[in-house]
Formats: C-alpha cells, sequence, structure tokens
C-alpha cells in the first residue's frame, strides 16, 4: 500500500493533550478488562470470512491499480464512488477502502462517514474489521467526536484484546477533552505501563487531571515520577517547581528550580522571576538580587523600574547597600512618574547613608526633593544627616531647619539643630 495511506491508517492523532474541549455530562466507559488470548483466537476462528462479490471485486482493483501503480487517488476515489454494493459485506468492504483513500485525500469528514459506517456493519474479517474500528476511533479524534472516540476504541480493545499503549493514550485525551478529569487516570496509567519506551504525553495529561481539579499534591507525585524516568524533559522542572510553590513547599520548589535553572531550562521570563523570588522568601535576598540583575542586563528579563527596584530591595536587605544604591538609580531613570522616582532617590539616598557615603547620599536625597517628593520632612532630615557626617555643619543646619517646618520633625529637628551647633563649636566652626 502507497506510503502515505499507510500512515494515515497508523499514525497518531493525539489532539493536543491540553486543550479545552467541550464538556459532554457522560461520556463512554472503556472496560479495561480484555479478552485473553484464548477468547480471541475462538473469536477470530468463529468469525465469517466472507468475499465481495465478482462485480464489486473488479471495481475495487481497478481503484486499488489506480491508487498503488499511478497514485492517482482522486481517481480511485471516483471509481469507487460509482460502485453500488448490493450485499452488506460488499458494502462495509466498500466504505472501508473509500474511507481509506479520503482520508489519503484530507476529506477526514467523508472519511470518517465512510470508516464508522464500515465498523459498525460489524461484517468484514477479523482483521478488516480491527482496521475499521481502530481508523473510526482515529478519525473521531481528528473530528473532534471524542464520544465516538471512546466508542470505537472501547470497541477495538474488546475485539483485539490488544493492550496498546497509544490506544490507552488517546481515550486519555478524549476524556481529558470532554473534561471527565477524573476518568483520565486510568488509562493514562495503563499507557505508561505498555510503553516500551517512556513517553512523556500520559504524564502530561495525568498532570493537567490533577491540576484541574486542584489536586497539586498528586501532580507533584506524577511530574516526580515523571523525572525519575524522562529526566531531561526540561518543562516538568519548571512546572514542578511552580506546583511545589502552589502548595508552599517553598525550600522544595527553589531546590527544583535551581536544578532546571542550572541546566539551562530556563527560556521564559516568568521562570527566572520564579527563582528571584524563591531566592527572597527562603531568605537568601543576595542571590535573589545577584539573579535578578545578571538576567536584567542578558535581556532575560525586562528592564522595568519594578524589577531594578527588586533587585535594589534584596541587594538592601542583604545590606549590600552601595549595590542597592547603584540599582535603585537604575530604577530611578526607568520610573514614569514623578512620585516613583522621587521615592526611588530617597532610597538611594538612604542606601549610601547606611554604606556611610554620605556625599552621594546627600546628592540622592536633593534629587528626591527636586522631583517633588510629597513627604519632604524625613528627606530633610536624611539630608542633615548626611552633611553632618561630613562635617559640612552648614547645609546640615539649613537642611535641619527646613525640617523644623514640619510637625511630624519638629521635634527631633530641634534636637539635631542643638547636636549640630554643638559639634561645630567643639571642632570650632562658626555657624
Amino acid at each position: 500500500m502507497h506510503k502515505k495511506l499507510s500512515m494515515l491508517l497508523s499514525a497518531s492523532v493525539l489532539c493536543g493533550a491540553l486543550a479545552a474541549g467541550v464538556p459532554v455530562a457522560n461520556a463512554q466507559d472503556i472496560n479495561y478488562n480484555l479478552p485473553s488470548a484464548e477468547e480471541i483466537q475462538q473469536r477470530k476462528d468463529n468469525r465469517r470470512n466472507l468475499t465481495v462479490s465478482e462485480r464489486v471485486g473488479r471495481r475495487i482493483m481497478s481503484a486499488f491499480e489506480l491508487y498503488s501503480e499511478q497514485e492517482d487517488i482522486k481517481g480511485a476515489i471516483a471509481e469507487l464512488e460509482d460502485t453500488e454494493p448490493r450485499e452488506a459485506f460488499d458494502q462495509a468492504y466498500v466504505d472501508r477502502f473509500l474511507g481509506n483513500l479520503y482520508a489519503a485525500d484530507d476529506r477526514i469528514d467523508d472519511a470518517y462517514m465512510r470508516v464508522t459506517r464500515a465498523a459498525d456493519a460489524d461484517v468484514l474479517g477479523w482483521s478488516d474489521q480491527a482496521s475499521a474500528l481502530k481508523l473510526a476511533a482515529d478519525l473521531s479524534l481528528q473530528v473532534e467526536d471524542y464520544e465516538a472516540a471512546l466508542k470505537y476504541y472501547g470497541k477495538w480493545l474488546q475485539f483485539t484484546g490488544e493492550y496498546n499503549a497509544d490506544v490507552f493514550l488517546r481515550i486519555a485525551n478524549s476524556y481529558y477533552e470532554l473534561k471527565q478529569f477524573d476518568k483520565v487516570i486510568r488509562p493514562a496509567d495503563m499507557a505508561i505501563q505498555y510503553y516500551e519506551e517512556p513517553n512523556k504525553n500520559p504524564y502530561v495529561l495525568k498532570v493537567a487531571s490533577y491540576y484541574e481539579r486542584k489536586m497539586y499534591s498528586d501532580a507533584i507525585d506524577v511530574l516526580e515520577a515523571g523525572l525519575e524516568v524522562i529526566p531531561g524533559e526540561k518543562n516538568w522542572w519548571n512546572q514542578l517547581g511552580m506546583i511545589y510553590m502552589l502548595e508552599e513547599k517553598l525550600d522544595k520548589a527553589l531546590q527544583t528550580l535551581e536544578i532546571a535553572y542550572l541546566a539551562g531550562y530556563f527560556d521564559k521570563e516568568s521562570q527566572f522571576k520564579a527563582l528571584v523570588q524563591l531566592y527572597s522568601n527562603n531568605g537568601i535576598p543576595y542571590d535573589s538580587a545577584r539573579l535578578m540583575v545578571k538576567h536584567l542586563n542578558a535581556g532575560d528579563i525586562e528592564k522595568t523600574s519594578r524589577n531594578y527596584q527588586n533587585a535594589a530591595n534584596n541587594f538592601e536587605m542583604a545590606r549590600e547597600y552601595s549595590r542597592a544604591a547603584e540599582v535603585y538609580a537604575l530604577a530611578a531613570e526607568l520610573a514614569e512618574e514623578r512620585e516613583d522616582r522621587a521615592d526611588l532617590y530617597r532610597k538611594k539616598g538612604t542606601a549610601h547613608l547606611r554604606a556611610e557615603e554620605y556625599p552621594q547620599a546627600a546628592q540622592a536625597y536633593l534629587n528626591a526633593i527636586e522631583q517633588g517628593y510629597d513627604e519632604p520632612g524625613p528627606v530633610y532630615m536624611s539630608l542633615t544627616e548626611a552633611y553632618f557626617y561630613q562635617n559640612k555643619f552648614s547645609e546640615a543646619l539649613r537642611y535641619v531647619k527646613e525640617a523644623q517646618k514640619f510637625e511630624s520633625q519638629r521635634r527631633n529637628a530641634r534636637s539635631w539643630e542643638s547636636y549640630i551647633r554643638s559639634k561645630a563649636s567643639n571642632l570650632g566652626v562658626s555657624l
């Protein structure tokens, strides 16, 4: 048989494991208790083996020659469409063959109608009937008739008694598309059991099933089991870390995402930012800030004022005050609102002050005031400190008097004024 037709009859038609489907109340329940090999053999022996009539047989041979020797699919289809079978077996045989040709010609709806009719007639020989049931199920998936897919896969399982991993996977997928999430698990488990080589798709469907039902601990168990057999599946490391976060298992989330990061499995901004947040939440602010800045500079994380401020906050928590001040400056440059810029310059000044970088602190506080900081009283007090510790007593006195204009700062500012004058006098500085 032609290669394209053979592929159509055997290829997987899993229709997107995580796509949204149309909910149906009661899907076909699959009977997973399959007949034994002895029962199947007895059925084969007892099944009638009919042949097509001579008139229909000539048409079938002509169509087959057009298709296989001349690769004339449309000619073969026309040959069979002109056939008018009189017997049930002839009709079923023509339907199955014509359905295969329609599938090869990408006429899926026509193929679906013909093949399901052939399968429902249940008069073909054992092998042809098994093939018709399987193709009817596969085509049902392609036309998104998931109820019919379950019906025909269920019939195929009972007809053949074959534990076929691909079929179990497609059954799981059909239940998922029908939003019958609880029914996904058993066929997915059977697919895992019968695949000769590990296949990620049944694990994906199980995780999706548990996730949709908010059964996050079970989803974690599936991902952990999946990673034992397919450790290189990079998306699973990220998903596992995220679900650990949903379960508030922050230490495990951090460990998992660190592995993914070091393995080079991150390719989304959200993944870098999740690890940044986990470092912070786990009390490791320096690594949080360092990672954020690294990937801001690399372009993996968008350069926004908010993101730079996040890094600066974490540097400050890690007592890396000079670096915090540097990053606050970057955040201020990108801030769109005047109020935000003013506040970031104030924070920059405070970071410099804590780093005992008094000239830089004073300049940052002045920038905050120039930007119209809404409550300048505390900023004037901070400016007072910045100049005082430079022994610039005149400037310190100037700004402490500004601070006294604000009731909330007045008492503290007056105390500082006395302190400034006393310190200046001791050093022989006239004010």
